[in-house]
């Protein structure tokens, strides 16, 4: 491509070293990633500052350099833009020709769930029999091909590309998670979204914003900027999300169970076996991407996956469905067959005892999985925990406290916790600090703690004391990523009459955690 084209998707504020007739093949922003021919765009990141590699890119074949400053004794054509993230965004959309305008595509952003609506939104579409891509924190799938995700939501040229693959590959819907650093990041810039849900706000993540208004702008953002042909899904059961259905060109369809004012309700629940079932009632006509008009009656769900946050999380993929003119029955059979996610309250094994994976990661997350764990008949709870490293001393704490106060419901008088040394990078690392914290909640809540510096010895030391019809429940962020693969490991060693089989086939169905050191999420 002509450069001279290529840079007209951005707005350049100077020039320098200006030559004519450069043909651009590739993008980069990584120096390791130029060839002859790339166009190099310097970006700052989080520890480095792409200018400092800026003669490496053009060592490496790079004949031009889209800057933030000017970069000296460089002779090379340099264009200076305010912002290099945004201009990465829309020179990568513009390099593969707008991929993303050519399939459907299903962005959720919120503090909770964002991976199991994207799954569950991505059963809706297969159950249409429609050629399906993923986008998240998980990984990312195009048609049958899944790799290891790096970031929840990629920087964009890398998102651009995969979008590119998966038009050159027959995708026509997508689903994707939307964070709020991407969002803050301009990772997202120029990408046409056609359905745009924000569906829950809670403190979390807050050191990379510094604050809870720069949090909740970045993911407002999402629902403001969303385009007048696009469809935005509001949860109207939290308020600061309510406030948005008038700060948006977009189609506002709005969901609640607690407000009953939105387009969809929810009454007549059931969670008696654990699982949800309940009654959606539509009040007020909406239509489909294609402008058509839907007005369903009531109609009943029975869920496969427990947890009462399971019905906002089926809600959303549920009206994502029904907006891209997919047949109520197809979309009911979709949801209903959904079997639920990774380290989303995960049922590992369900033999003569349980293992349930999840994360914790914030107040919200506890209490759901705490209020699953209420609907269950169980002995004992084997309590495994690894601290969320590289959050600070107040998250754990929060966090800590939240845990403590639900311990009696489910008479949890002690627990192990583990700082998993081995199994996290610098960026998830756990202070003294963090650890400490947790331990003084504990101590102040009357509950015992094991401390292990690492996950292998944390879970060895319970599996021993599991007995018939116990729960052990391993939690935590990227510390606990490989506790699945090492609880099994351990059971198969530990465990007389452990079903190898079913250890077999939940491990050849994991893709977090399987190799001994997966890339870090760090979005």
């Amino acid at each position: 491509m002509e450069l001279t084209k290529l840079l007209q998707s951005i707005n350049i504020i100077a020039k320098k070293n200006i030559q004519d007739n450069i043909t651009i093949n590739k993008l980069a922003y990584h120096s390791s990633e130029v060839e002859p021919n790339t166009l190099f765009v310097c970006i700052l990141g989080f520890k480095t500052d792409g200018h400092h590699y800026a003669e490496v890119a053009v060592k490496n074949g790079a004949p031009a350099l889209v800057v933030e400053r000017f970069i000296e004794d460089i002779d090379v054509p340099q264009f200076l833009v305010a912002d290099g993230r945004e201009a990465l965004a829309r020179l990568s959309d513009r390099f593969y020709d707008h991929p993303s305008r050519d399939m459907r595509l299903f962005g959720v952003t919120g503090t909770n769930g964002k991976t199991t609506i994207t799954y569950m939104t991505d059963a809706v579409f297969e159950a249409h029999g429609l050629d399906t891509g993923m986008i998240g924190t998980i990984m990312v799938k195009s048609k049958d091909k899944k790799i290891p995700s790096v970031l929840t939501t990629p920087e964009s040229l890398d998102l651009q590309k995969y979008f590119n693959n998966m038009r050159s590959e027959g995708v026509s819907h997508v689903s994707m998670e939307v964070s709020s650093s991407a969002l803050a990041l301009k990772r997202t810039e120029n990408v046409a979204f056609d359905v745009a849900a924000f569906t829950n706000i809670h403190r979390d993540h807050i050191e990379l914003h510094g604050s809870f208004e720069a949090y909740y702008n970045a993911k407002a953002s999402f629902i403001r900027q969303a385009p007048k042909s696009s469809i935005a899904l509001l949860n109207i059961d939290e308020g600061l999300l309510e406030n948005l259905t008038n700060e948006t060109e977009a189609q506002v369809v709005s969901f609640g169970i607690e407000n009953d004012a939105g387009h969809f309700h929810v009454t007549d629940i059931d969670m008696s076996n654990g699982l949800p079932s309940f009654t959606v009632t539509q009040k007020y006509p909406i239509k489909s991407l294609t402008h058509k008009q839907i007005q369903l009656k009531p109609f009943r769900i029975h869920l496969s996956v427990p947890g009462f946050y399971s019905i906002y999380n089926a809600l959303t993929a549920i009206i994502t469905g029904l907006v891209n003119d997919i047949p109520l029955s197809v979309v009911t059979n979709g949801i209903e067959n959904f079997k639920g996610v990774e380290r989303r309250f995960q049922i590992l094994y369900e033999k003569d005892f349980m293992v349930i994976d999840d994360l914790f990661l914030n107040e919200d997350n506890i209490d759901a999985g705490m209020n699953a764990l209420k609907e269950m008949d169980f002995n004992t709870i084997h309590f495994v925990h690894a601290v969320r490293g590289n959050r600070g001393v107040d998250v754990n704490r929060e966090n800590a406290v939240r845990m403590a106060e639900r311990f009696p419901e489910l008479n949890i008088t002690n627990i192990t916790l583990t700082a998993s040394r081995s199994h996290v990078g610098e960026l998830d690392y756990v202070s003294d600090d963090e650890t400490a914290t947790i331990m003084d909640v504990m101590e102040d809540q009357n509950i015992a703690v094991d401390f292990h510096d690492e996950l292998h010895d944390a879970l060895e030391s319970v599996i021993k004391r599991i007995r018939p019809n116990d729960i052990l429940l391993i939690t935590g962020a990227h510390g606990m990523d490989h506790g699945a693969r090492i609880t099994f490991e351990l059971l198969k060693e530990n465990k007389i009459g452990i079903d190898q089989k079913a250890i077999e086939k939940m491990l050849k169905s994991k893709t977090i955690g399987m190799e001994e050191m997966d890339t870090l999420d760090v979005s």
